[in-house]
């Protein structure tokens, strides 16, 4: 069932100002990924587009003859659950290998119909069940004179040909109870053979021929003596220790940290158990096959192949090559997940965040630790509940269908509330309003209005209810979310801390808003004017430390050079009309002196010995109140005398800073937890007109991010 997605489910916010990270870069194949999943043959799926198993069964439908196929991997909404809570893997889960194919009247063919097939299942390839000739064989070299003929014929099974029914997924914590020569669950006629195998039959029966019944001497021979053993534990670590050396098989900067780990437990793979892969191992590769589920490419991941070792032919290199490539892809995975695999210092200054990556030697240690090594990687994902809302959104967005998208608004005149008009059930149909029963269906009503104020905020339009060009635009896809963006998104919560803190201030610049949030739920909003396109908000985290009110404001030297001094050397009551201070630096302390006492034009912007500033009042640029958390930036929260720009749709008109649309009341909300200060104390503060500074005793965390799409909580 396809999941249609209402336009209000989400936010999107069109790039208004300069920082235009959406368009400097998209993740690998994100172009490839609005193209719906099961049109695409999986070998040809893009690698940042989920394969069309993923979605449904891929194998050719069972015959009544054949037995229950292996289940197929949940939908793509299951995949695209929260990361908080790590989805279990259909690779890791038990799977029950019982045969349910009833008995039929007429003999199952020579081979079984090739079952819709697991995730696993499907690349694990069977081995091949002893025929009953093979296994008579054997017995008869202690016994030659019983004939295979002459021994009675069991009635659940007979021995046939090679079965093509693949081996159940193995778990991330154990190995199956079978072996992997496969379970029987038809047989191929024979002219002795007795009807196939019914379904309250137990599989394992097959794997004991009717010659275990009888009395013989010689130890009984079990499927999986038919597979030539592979190296002992010895030869396998001696082969990890020759290949840790091996050129470009690990990056310098894990080599020391991977080889330290395998010394340390006498270079015991960490990945192979009986010659073969582990469950665990494959289900952190059916995983990491999928990455592009968590916004990565899975082309990242050099993985091992799934059946090495299956068929007993793997050498101890080979074995140890497979275990060491599964390792460093799994590091590769983990540091992807937490850091992100973008630069993001490349986009120039303004971006000052620093994604860490997790440290070798804990992810290693974590790994040879952890049962469930699947949810171990995935926990590297951001924990944010935006990065697992914009999980989900991905997985629907890839698993959209033209079907899914609502109708589109047609052109007419504007569209005010209270009007009557034939596109206002197309409107309520594309918001997903309810039809009043209390006005007539073409009738404009409140909640419909309200529902298009809703979505105008969302979209950054000017919330009137009333839909012009750019509402019915913006309503028929002009804020239409792709793939990209989400990635791009996904990518961009790699950036922020992990650890947000649990009483914070988020200011979101595109979105022009501010929220308090404390203990994961917002407590506060309000909106903010941010930077201009020539003068960005810069991106980064940090604390607030105190709170400066009645707030001298220095003019940066940067807007004091480039903007005042023109006009200075134009106008000489610049100052006094500006309200403005100057500061003499030049003789070995600040002295305030008559700016007319100076000839401006005598002297070099980039290095006159003078500052400016404005006294606190009423017509300060900062307002009443300013929010420090000093940065290289000198960037902070701010009050604002110029209160009207609030109203504005697009709020881009700082230098750079983020004034605050309600200060006093965005301090009641931030300085919750402080004893000594809050916002009636600066109220009262802020009326006696004297400058001070209040320290705060807990700094609070304060990040400004920059998303473009974002999930509507509510």
């Amino acid at each position: 069932m396809k999941t249609r997605l209402p336009l209000r489910t989400f936010r999107a916010r069109p790039l208004a100002i300069g920082l235009l990270l959406t368009s400097v870069w998209v993740l690998p194949g994100a172009a490839q990924d609005s193209a719906p999943m099961a049109e695409t043959p999986q070998s040809q799926a893009p690698r940042n587009q989920l394969a069309p198993g993923d979605i449904a069964e891929t194998g050719n439908p069972t015959s009544p003859e054949s037995s229950t196929a292996a289940p197929a991997e949940a939908p793509a909404e299951a995949m695209a659950e929260s990361a908080a809570s790590p989805v279990s893997d259909p690779a890791a889960a038990p799977v029950d290998t019982t045969d349910t194919a009833a008995a039929q009247p007429e003999p199952a063919p020579s081979e079984a119909s090739d079952p819709a097939t697991g995730e696993i299942a499907a690349e694990d390839p069977a081995e091949p069940a002893p025929t009953t000739e093979a296994v008579a064989e054997t017995a008869g070299d202690s016994e030659p004179e019983t004939p295979v003929s002459e021994k009675p014929k069991p009635e659940t099974t007979t021995s046939g040909t090679p079965v093509s029914e693949p081996p159940a997924p193995e778990t991330a914590t154990a190995e199956p109870a079978v072996p992997d020569a496969g379970i029987t669950e038809t047989a191929a006629p024979t002219t002795d053979a007795p009807d196939t195998a019914t379904a309250d039959k137990e599989p394992e029966i097959t794997a004991e021929p009717a010659v275990a019944e009888e009395p013989a001497t010689a130890e009984e021979p079990s499927v999986a003596e038919t597979i030539p053993a592979g190296p002992d534990s010895a030869a396998i670590a001696a082969a990890i220790e020759t290949t840790l050396d091996a050129p470009g098989m690990i990056g310098a900067a894990d080599r020391k940290a991977v080889t330290t780990f395998y010394a340390e437990r006498e270079f015991a793979p960490l990945w192979i158990d009986g010659g073969k892969l582990d469950g665990a191992a494959r289900a952190v590769i059916h995983r990491l096959q999928r990455a592009d589920a968590y916004g990565l490419d899975p082309a990242r991941y050099d993985l091992p192949p799934l059946d090495v070792g299956l068929d007993g032919a793997a050498d101890a290199g080979d074995l140890a090559a497979a275990d060491l490539r599964l390792t460093v892809a799994a590091l590769t995975f983990a540091g992807d997940a937490q850091a992100g695999t973008f630069d993001p210092s490349t986009l120039g200054d303004l971006m000052t965040v620093n994604p860490a990556r997790p440290a070798t030697k804990t992810v290693l240690d974590g790994l040879a630790a952890t049962d469930d090594k699947v949810a171990y990687l995935e926990g590297f994902n951001p924990p944010h509940p935006q990065f697992a809302a914009l999980k989900k959104l991905l997985a629907e967005l890839r698993d959209r269908t033209v079907e899914d998208a609502p109708p589109e608004i047609p052109e007419g005149p504007t569209l005010k509330p209270g009007m009557s008009d034939d596109r206002v059930p197309v409107l309520r149909l594309r918001l997903g309003v309810a039809e009043p029963t209390d006005v007539g269906p073409l009738f404009y009503d409140e909640a419909t209005v309200e529902a298009v104020k809703t979505f105008q905020d969302y979209a950054g339009l000017d919330i009137d209810g009333v839909i012009g060009p750019q509402t019915r635009s913006a309503l028929n896809g002009g804020t239409q979310v792709a793939v990209a963006d989400v990635l791009v998104n996904m990518e961009r919560w790699r950036w922020v801390p992990r650890k947000m803190g649990s009483h914070h201030v988020w200011v979101n610049i595109p979105e022009y808003q501010l929220r308090v949030v404390t203990d994961g739920t917002p407590r506060f909003e309000t909106r903010v004017i941010v930077g201009t396109s020539k003068n960005q908000t810069p991106i980064f985290s940090d604390e607030i430390e105190y709170v400066d009110v009645n707030p001298y404001w220095n003019v940066p030297r940067s807007i004091a050079v480039n903007e005042m001094m023109p006009q200075i050397r134009r106008d000489p009551d610049f100052f006094a009309r500006r309200g403005l201070e100057v500061i003499y630096t030049g003789g070995g302390g600040d002295m305030v002196i008559d700016p007319r006492t100076v000839d401006w034009n005598l002297w070099n912007p980039e290095n006159m010995p003078f500052r400016f500033r404005q006294p606190p009042g009423g017509e300060n640029a900062l307002g009443r109140v300013k929010f420090m958390f000093p940065n290289k930036h000198a960037v902070y929260l701010h009050d604002t005398p110029t209160r009207n720009l609030f109203s504005r749709s697009v709020r881009s008109f700082s230098h750079g800073c983020v004034r605050v649309d309600k200060p006093v009341e965005f301090a009641d909300a931030l300085l919750s937890r402080e004893e000594q200060i809050n916002g009636q104390r600066i109220k009262h503060l802020i009326s006696g007109g004297e400058n001070g500074s209040l320290p705060v005793k807990r700094h609070i965390p304060v990040h400004l991010t920059y998303f473009t799409v974002w999930v509507d909580e509510a």
